[in-house]
């Protein structure tokens, strides 16, 4: 039996639809300015270890649900594992772009540990659905 919400998300059109927002809406998050966000999440501001860990463990998060997203997406276009190939290529140009971009804003930076954390969130998102894919 299917709710009518799992059968909109069934078709290609919802799919690529949420893809795109989810992607859009990453993208600024990860572009605005800190000083003054158009979407405030309310995080922690100043340096800490708490604020790197938060941040990290976001960035990891988001780009690994990048990936899966981009992978159930294309799943009407691709074959499995091509599928898989060109959604972690894609999330990893987006994780990359995005640093890069950061260090063109006013009050952002490039981030190492960012950087890093958004591979990371591929990696790890990548691995999982190959191992559910092969079983």
């Amino acid at each position: 039996m299917t709710t009518p919400i799992l059968g909109i998300l069934q078709s290609a059109i919802a799919r690529w639809a949420v893809a795109i927002i989810w992607t859009l809406l990453l993208t600024l998050l990860l572009l605005q300015p800190e000083a003054d966000p158009l979407i405030d999440l309310g995080l922690p501001g100043g340096q800490s270890l708490w604020r790197e860990i938060l941040f990290s463990a976001l960035h990891l998060l988001a780009f690994a649900l990048t990936c899966a997203l981009w992978f159930w997406t294309l799943r009407s276009v691709l074959p499995s594992r091509r599928r898989l190939l060109v959604a972690a290529l894609f999330a990893l140009a987006l994780g990359i772009s995005t640093e890069a971009l950061q260090s063109l804003t006013l009050d952002r930076h490039a981030s190492l540990i960012d950087l890093l954390a958004n591979i990371g969130g591929v990696l790890i998102a990548a691995r999982m659905i190959r191992l559910r894919c092969n079983s």
